[in-house]
C-alpha cells in the first residue's frame, strides 16, 4: 500500500537559536524534513547584529549558500525564522525571492521579540510570495518552552494539515 502521509518541509533561518528550535518542534509535530538555510553575512558576533539590522531596515535580501534546499517535492512547506526591524529577516526574503516552484500550501511561522510584532512581515512575506500564506503564527523569544508557545505550534500544524486536506 504506498504512503499517502504528505510530505513537508520546514526551512528555516536562525542566527540565535530560537527560530532553530521552532522549526525543529515544528517538525516534531508535523513529521516534517527540516532544512537550515545559511549565509555567512551575519556570521560576525556584533557587525553581524549590525548588518542585519541594517538589511532590514532597508528590506533587502540576505544572500545564502548554495544549493538552496530542494523542496520541490514536497506537498508543504513551511518557512520558519525571526522578524527584524518589523520584516522578515533578510535570509527569509532571500529565500522567497530565489524560489520558483513551491508547493501549493505555504506556511509562515515567525519568532520575534516583543517589541516586534508580526504583522509587517507577514504582509511583506506575502508580497514576496504572491499570494496568501496557508497558516501564519508567531512565537515571541519570551514564551519559548512554555504552553502558549506550544498551543500556537499546534494550531499553526492545525492549520497546514487543514490546508493539505482540501
Amino acid at each position: 500500500m504506498p504512503d499517502t502521509t504528505p510530505s513537508i518541509a520546514i526551512v528555516y533561518y536562525s542566527k540565535t537559536g530560537h527560530s532553530q528550535r521552532v522549526a525543529e518542534r515544528l517538525a516534531q509535530v508535523l513529521d516534517s524534513e527540516v532544512f537550515a538555510l545559511r549565509t555567512p553575512r551575519y556570521g560576525f558576533p556584533v557587525l553581524g547584529y549590525l548588518r542585519a539590522g541594517f538589511d532590514s531596515l532597508r528590506r533587502a535580501p540576505a544572500p545564502l549558500e548554495h544549493p538552496l534546499p530542494d523542496t520541490r517535492h514536497h506537498d508543504a512547506l513551511i518557512i520558519c525564522g525571526p522578524v527584524w526591524t518589523s520584516y522578515p529577516a533578510g535570509p527569509l526574503l532571500g529565500y522567497l525571492q530565489q524560489q520558483t516552484a513551491l508547493p501549493g500550501v505555504v506556511g509562515l511561522m515567525l519568532t520575534n521579540g516583543d517589541h516586534s510584532p508580526p504583522e509587517k512581515a507577514y504582509a511583506m512575506a506575502e508580497t514576496e510570495l504572491g499570494r496568501p500564506f496557508n497558516a501564519t503564527g508567531a512565537i515571541a523569544n519570551s514564551i519559548e518552552d512554555q504552553p502558549e508557545a506550544e498551543a500556537r505550534i499546534s494550531a499553526f500544524a492545525s492549520a497546514i494539515k487543514d490546508a493539505l486536506a482540501e
